[in-house]
């Protein structure tokens, strides 16, 4: 079922003609497209950052995007996510085993919010008791999200995979599915609890779905300044938000910068695809990539 969503999704974006995205008055404006390289010319490696979330409005993407991804010999992408049996055993860790569920995890006061936030709202609460707190957290996101059009599975990643199975390239994993699942169950659950509040908050206040606009149409845009501004002001209103953030991106940049390294010393060109935090903001990708001793340009 997910492989064929994202199949018929990006099936009619992958004929859009690559002219459209050209300027007219001069080269294409920057985006969120860097080049990496090491003393040897032939080792390249190029990183795509994509919003997360999108529509039929994030394509095409610029010529440069297509070109970077053209050269390339492999795509690689943070989870595949086309097998799709692999997908649900990797994801059943976002449920508590039968018989247990979130009341006996979190405090009771939160508890009481989240049934009050699904009344209010008249949303079923018994399938999303039995999830952990950072994934009814990342369900509720989706769910703003829907409310204005924007789904994941229109985000680089599934365009790409779509894209590398017609040219029939090669796909590997920069984490997977269970590593990246596994950063967010290993958070403490005070963090979860304050993600959880979070997204309660945001979602009954309307105000997720217009910042979530905004992160995109920044993204859009190639504002990466207006785009850290905004992605580092979604953490400023929990308690120890700085904490969610490292816990979320930041302590997995530097697995993500050595696991990169390797492909940049294999002689093929990559094409890596992550979601934009993994670029901005404190401890970022690129800064654990010039530390190691690569020089990175964005394009």
């Amino acid at each position: 079922m997910i492989r064929a969503i994202w199949l018929a999704a990006v099936a009619a974006l992958l004929a859009v003609p690559l002219t459209v995205t050209a300027q007219e008055n001069g080269p294409p404006k920057k985006t969120f497209l860097w080049e990496v390289r090491d003393q040897d010319p032939a080792h390249t490696l190029y990183i795509f950052a994509g919003p997360g979330l999108g529509n039929g409005d994030l394509y095409p993407l610029s010529v440069w995007a297509e070109a970077a991804y053209g050269r390339s010999q492999v795509l690689a992408v943070e989870s595949d996510l086309s097998d799709e049996k692999r997908f649900a055993k990797e994801t059943a860790g976002m449920f508590y085993p039968e018989g247990d569920s979130i009341e006996a995890h979190i405090s009771k006061s939160l508890y009481d919010e989240v049934n009050d936030f699904h009344a209010a709202q008249a949303l079923p609460f018994e399938p999303s008791s039995h999830l952990k707190p950072y994934a009814l957290a990342l369900g509720l996101m989706n769910k703003e999200a829907r409310k204005i059009g924007l789904d994941p599975s229109f985000d680089a990643p599934f365009y790409f995979l779509a894209k590398a199975e017609a040219d029939k390239k090669p796909v590997v994993e920069i984490e997977g599915v269970a590593q990246e699942l596994g950063a967010l169950d290993r958070m403490p659950i005070a963090l979860q609890e304050e993600m959880l509040k979070s997204a309660v908050e945001l979602s009954a206040s309307g105000d997720w779905a217009e910042a979530l606009q905004n992160e995109v149409s920044a993204w859009k845009s190639g504002d990466i300044a207006y785009y850290t501004e905004l992605e580092l002001k979604s953490y400023a209103t929990m308690p120890h938000g700085a904490d969610v953030r490292h816990a979320l991106v930041e302590v997995r940049n530097a697995p993500i910068a050595d696991k990169l390294a390797t492909y940049l010393k294999s002689g093929k060109i990559h094409f890596a695809v992550l979601t934009a935090p993994h670029l901005i903001g404190p401890d970022n990708l690129i800064d654990e990539l010039v530390k190691r001793g690569y020089k990175v340009q964005r394009l």
